[in-house]
Order: structure tokens, then C-alpha cells, then sequence
């Protein structure tokens, strides 16, 4: 901002030109004024004060007519370019935000593997090749603003911040255990039997479970002699008779069909729902590649994993 001597105020560099062009290009002060919907004094104090800021004069003013000084013809025609490339610029954004395009980086969660996720993001971005996609994998959370990311994918309770979360559905959770464990154990019939249980699981050497209100979770603590973060590990774990495990339902499907794993399917207690989540930083205006990717997200599941219990996802607001 500089300071307009004659007036005591301060002056944008862009204030005053939008008047200038159009005083020049329609004739007048007075036509100016018409088009833009202003007053005509407004005008002429508009273009003064640019006048006074540029320390030049850009306009002969007579009774009769109005005319360009030498200095007045050479800076409208670089206000004339200057108007088209802004106008260049804003039809690009507003192009920007009808279809995405540039580059969208992303960060998934690699826990469970990033197949179920992965794939949602490589139809995507067929349906979008426009779309540049980088895809982060990683069991850490990333700092979304720092790192640079658009969004990332996160899962369970969040904690408070500064970031914008929109809840995308949930996905089930259900104990299991290979048909030799089964045997050699046996089931259990309440939470309380999982203290006589080997539970492999996380560091956090916890599992979550729904109440019977569905509306709170239950964190109950648990023991076993296999611990890792890659849901990978705990899966083949299960799948050789060492314990019994708490997995997604779409991580463990394949094993099941295979009759690898058995899981609880008939004990209420056994569930657990986790909420699915894209998080972004806060804007005002969502960016059009991030809105489309959270839309395309509801839309590709509830098309095609309806029909499952252990997706759901919820229309977008």
C-alpha cells in the first residue's frame, strides 16, 4: 500500500484502474459511471487519486472532450493487458473448480494395507486423467499443512485440531481366528472371556468394542505374545492358529472365503465400528480436485459395496 499525499489515505495499486479503463473506453465520465453503477463524482475521484499516486496526468479533461496525455496512452494499453490477463486468470480458476485438475496428494493409512483405499483412488483417477495423483502410504500420521498434502484418509476418533473432517461411513471390525485355534481354545462368549484368549494386535495392546447402544465405544484392554502395526503381520499371525485377531472385514474376507479364518460373526458384542474420515485444512473454498475426490469416494462405495455390512458410507453435506 502506498499513501496518497494529496488525501491523507491510503491507496490500493490496483484502485482506480477499473475506473480509468472504462472512462477511456466508453468516452466519458459520466457513461463510466452508468456502466459500473456508481456516481459520476466517484468516478472522477477515483481516477484523480490514481492520477495523484501515479504523480502523472493521464487525461486532458475539457468541456467538449476528454483525451489521453502521451503518458495516459502508454498506461492504458498496460492496464488493457493487464485486465485480459487478469481476466485469463480468473476463467482458468473458475475453470479449476468445474473439473479437477493439477495434482491432488493424498495420504492413506497403510495399517490394514492400502488395497481397499488404493483401488477407489486408481478408478479415480482414470475417470479424471487430467488429475495428476500422488499417494502417500505410511503407518504415521502426516502433518497435512507442512508436508503439503490436499487430504488425508484417517480412521477412528480424531483429535482436536485445526483441520476440517468430513465423515465418509465406517467399516466393521470382527474377531477371528484360524479353525485350529478355534478347536484348541474354543470361542469366547463375552468380553470378559478375552482375558483367557492370546490377542494379537497393535502396541496400543487395546480393542475397541461397540455398546449395545451402538452409540459408545468400549476400550477394553488386552494380552497376547504377538504385537506389530502392519495389519499384514497380525493377519498371517491369525491365519497360522497363533491367536486370535481384530481385523477389518474387507482385510479378512478373502481368508474367510478360503476357511484360513472363522470369525465371531454371531456374537453382537465382537463388533466394532470405525468411522472413515477425509480430513483437509480448513479453507474457505474447497479446492473443485479435493471436493470431487471426496464425492467420487461416496459415490464409487455406495455403488459398489452397498450390499456389505462392513462399508457404509454416508451422502456427503
Amino acid at each position: 500500500m502506498n499513501s496518497n499525499s494529496s488525501t491523507g489515505k491510503s491507496m490500493g495499486r490496483w484502485d482506480g484502474i477499473d475506473e480509468f479503463l472504462e472512462v477511456v473506453e466508453l468516452g466519458s465520465f459520466t457513461a463510466a459511471a452508468e456502466a459500473m453503477g456508481v456516481s459520476k463524482s466517484y468516478i472522477s475521484k477515483q481516477v484523480s487519486r490514481l492520477e495523484d499516486r501515479l504523480q502523472v496526468r493521464l487525461l486532458q479533461r475539457t468541456t467538449r472532450r476528454l483525451t489521453l496525455t502521451e503518458i495516459g496512452e502508454i498506461f492504458f494499453r498496460q492496464c488493457q493487458i493487464m485486465s485480459e490477463q487478469y481476466d485469463l486468470a480468473e476463467s482458468a480458476l473458475s475453470e479449476l473448480q468445474q473439473q479437477p485438475k493439477g495434482t491432488l496428494k493424498l495420504a492413506i493409512n497403510s495399517r490394514y494395507g492400502v488395497e481397499h483405499m488404493a483401488g477407489i483412488v486408481a478408478a479415480f483417477s482414470r475417470q479424471y486423467p487430467e488429475l495428476s495423483v500422488e499417494v502417500h502410504s505410511s503407518f504415521l500420521e502426516v502433518d497435512i499443512i507442512a508436508d503439503g498434502y490436499d487430504l488425508a484418509i484417517r480412521y477412528g476418533k480424531l483429535e482436536d485440531s485445526s483441520l476440517i473432517a468430513r465423515k465418509l461411513g465406517s467399516y466393521s471390525l470382527s474377531l477371528c481366528a484360524a479353525p485350529s485355534y478355534w478347536e484348541t481354545y474354543g470361542y469366547p462368549n463375552s468380553i470378559a472371556d478375552l482375558q483367557h484368549h492370546n490377542c494379537l494386535s497393535t502396541s496400543d495392546r487395546h480393542w475397541n468394542f461397540n455398546t449395545p447402544s451402538g452409540r459408545d465405544t468400549l476400550r477394553v484392554k488386552i494380552a497376547g505374545n504377538w504385537l506389530s502395526e502392519d495389519g499384514a503381520t497380525i493377519l498371517a499371525a491369525a491365519k497360522a492358529g497363533i491367536g486370535m485377531a481384530q481385523l477389518p472385514d474387507f482385510y479378512i474376507q478373502s481368508a474367510v472365503k478360503r476357511g484360513e479364518l472363522i470369525k465371531l460373526s454371531d456374537q453382537p458384542w465382537s463388533h466394532y465400528e470405525r468411522e472413515t474420515w477425509a480430513v483437509y485444512p480448513n479453507s474457505r473454498h474447497l479446492s473443485a480436485k479435493v471436493r470431487f475426490f471426496m464425492d467420487f469416494i461416496a459415490g464409487y462405495i455406495n455403488d459398489n459395496f452397498s450390499h456389505r455390512r462392513d462399508v457404509f458410507i454416508e451422502p456427503l453435506r
